[in-house]
């Protein structure tokens, strides 16, 4: 029997995300920003509700493309935010908008505010249990500090954690998980 990480087994979606994609070491500028996208949508939901809006939030937005959400303005914004294909959270899309015309022309910055703090080296927080952002508050400032350097929005502590978690900055497998690397 294949042994996960506890919280990816409340769902297929859950359990498809995991298996696929957190905590895999992630570099391409694209990538990331879909990524952190997808944790400002995820502020005060289950990431399992994100995950079921994903394929709509990818047709809206293009794929999270930040050259096409750059170009959005306030009208674009209202678009979306009358679409039930995505989260209509008009905060959350506001700053995916404003975070994408932060990082238009070198969008490389966000993959270096991501990485270089850990020295391009992923992390390994060796759990037995599961993680709680609200320890690593201190190891989290240096890349909250970095993405608002940026000009980046909704990046709180518990938003970043969870980022860092999802593009494999850190390792939070539980050592008795199967997909730990």
């Amino acid at each position: 029997m294949v042994k996960r990480c506890e919280w990816a087994t409340k769902s297929p979606e859950l359990m498809i995300y995991h298996d696929t994609i957190w905590g895999r070491p992630e570099r391409d500028p694209q990538k990331l920003f879909k990524a952190l996208s997808l944790e400002i949508m995820q502020a005060g939901l289950a990431f399992q509700t994100v995950l079921r809006f994903e394929g709509g939030m990818d047709e809206v937005f293009h794929h999270f493309s930040i050259s096409y959400l750059a170009r959005c303005g306030d009208q674009e914004i209202e678009i979306f935010c009358q679409d039930k294909r995505i989260i209509r959270n008009h905060a959350k899309v506001r700053a995916i908008v404003a975070n994408a015309k932060a990082l238009q022309n070198d969008p490389s910055q966000l993959a270096q505010a991501t990485w270089a703090p850990v020295n391009n080296v992923q992390m390994d927080h060796l759990l037995s249990g599961p993680a709680h952002a609200e320890r690593y508050h201190v190891f989290t400032e240096k890349f909250v500090k970095a993405f608002k350097n940026l000009g980046l929005q909704r990046v709180g502590p518990i938003t970043v954690y969870s980022y860092l978690q999802a593009v494999g900055v850190v390792n939070d497998h539980l050592l008795t998980c199967d997909f730990r690397e």
